[in-house]
């Protein structure tokens, strides 16, 4: 895999939650810092293929280093600049705290908010996708 032009947040395509946060993340990217992949796609299964085992979110920097559970999520706050206040906890929690509070929701995320039979595709900005 050559180098990444932007970083690729990896998703769980059939998650109800994912894919609403991934929507929340799209409307507020206005510099374009990020691209967007279903763990069950193309892109994933050819280049990164360690990456359909994971349960979490994972970004793909641009230098190809991976970082999934919290660090992830706190990547992009971080890079969005959003959400200050959940920022400064990801940020001064310890690793092991805060991925126990990730794996969590990651556990019970399809019981409380469901799950889609196959990754819908989202209408709003397509070009941000790989597929």
């Amino acid at each position: 895999m050559g180098i990444l032009k932007k970083e690729v947040i990896i998703y769980d395509g059939i998650c109800v939650l994912c894919n609403n946060i991934v929507r929340w993340i799209i409307r507020r990217d206005k510099d374009g810092l990020f691209l967007f992949s279903n763990l069950e796609s193309e892109f994933i299964k050819k280049n990164f293929p360690n990456l359909n085992k994971i349960n979490s979110v994972a970004v793909i920097q641009i230098d190809g280093k991976v970082i999934h559970k919290s660090n992830a999520v706190k990547h992009i706050l971080n890079r969005l600049k959003k959400l200050f206040f959940i920022r400064i906890i990801l940020n001064f929690s310890p690793l092991f705290l805060s991925n126990f509070f990730y794996d969590i929701v990651a556990r019970i995320r399809y019981f409380l908010f469901g799950k889609y039979q196959s990754c819908p595709i989202i209408e709003i900005k397509k070009d941000k996708f790989i597929y």
